[in-house]
């Protein structure tokens, strides 16, 4: 205990020389004597640890403190970088759609099907179908040459239509339409039909009058086009659904086939406008 209370008190009276030396060397400096540069230079060297012990135990305090006065900046940086990922996001998604429609509407060029009959694209405006609903909204009306009655389609297929016409936009019944009806035939037999909408997302009935026994008996997957006969509301072969199932109808004595429509008229973005009316 006696030899640590011993070098206790030298550490601290070579701390104090050494501080008063400082003091002096402080006092002179003015002076720039030769000696006066080394003492300096004695001392700062024995000071430097305890500088150094300082500047040690003063980088916790120092780092927290430019954490507080920092934090505000760091704070706006983050939301800046937030914002520009969401505008990146919302860019991405924009193209993304942009190019969706594109592809759309260069589905409705170069239809073969249609031959030499006018046509007019249009954009899908409102009206998507529901359960109440079985028509849409068109960008084009009777001063683009639409007129009531006129087939609406798209790259697939039949989509409906023309029931009300504006000077600038139409409403278009849709093929899933309750009260829709079309003439159709089957491909390669020729078989004429009557295919029916039977509400949104489901598929078409078609009427027969074919035997339930007869050798003509349909299969499943074969198409069905617009039968385009005398004095028809639609031209001929335009692509309306595959079969998907054919069955028993009239107590089981004909046939009825069930067509799904190749137009998927619940995801519409463009349509377009035949510019056609059946010849009175």
């Amino acid at each position: 205990m006696a030899l640590s209370r011993r070098s206790g008190g030298r550490s601290r009276l070579t701390i104090g020389l050494l501080l008063l030396t400082s003091l002096a060397l402080i006092t002179l400096d003015f002076r720039d004597a030769a000696i006066v540069r080394s003492a300096r230079s004695a001392a700062g060297t024995a000071l430097s640890p305890l500088r150094g012990a300082g500047e040690w135990a003063s980088e916790p305090f120092t780092t927290a403190w430019h954490g507080v006065t920092d934090y505000g900046e760091v704070q706006a940086e983050n939301d800046r970088l937030r914002r520009e990922l969401d505008e990146l996001a919302g860019q991405r998604v924009l193209e993304e759609d942009a190019v969706q429609q594109l592809a759309e509407l260069l589905d409705q060029q170069g239809l073969e099907w249609v031959g030499a009959i006018p046509t007019s694209a249009a954009r899908v405006l409102a009206g998507a179908p529901s359960n109440f609903t079985h028509s849409i909204d068109i960008s084009k009306g009777r001063d683009d040459g639409v007129e009531v009655g006129m087939p609406v389609v798209n790259g697939a297929g039949l989509v409906g239509r023309v029931v009300l016409v504006t000077d600038q936009r139409s409403t278009v019944q849709l093929i899933t339409d309750p009260d829709f009806a079309v003439g159709i035939r089957l491909l390669p037999s020729q078989v004429p039909g009557t295919a029916r909408g039977q509400g949104r997302g489901r598929d078409l009935i078609v009427d027969t009058n074919l035997e339930a026994e007869t050798e003509e008996r349909p299969k499943a997957g074969v198409s069905a086009v617009t039968s385009g006969v005398d004095r028809s509301a639609f031209p001929a072969s335009i692509p309306v659904g595959k079969v998907r199932e054919v069955r028993a109808a009239g107590g089981g004595l004909t046939l009825d086939l069930v067509l799904r429509p190749l137009a998927d008229t619940e995801e519409l973005s463009f349509v377009t406008v035949l510019l056609w009316e059946p010849p009175e």
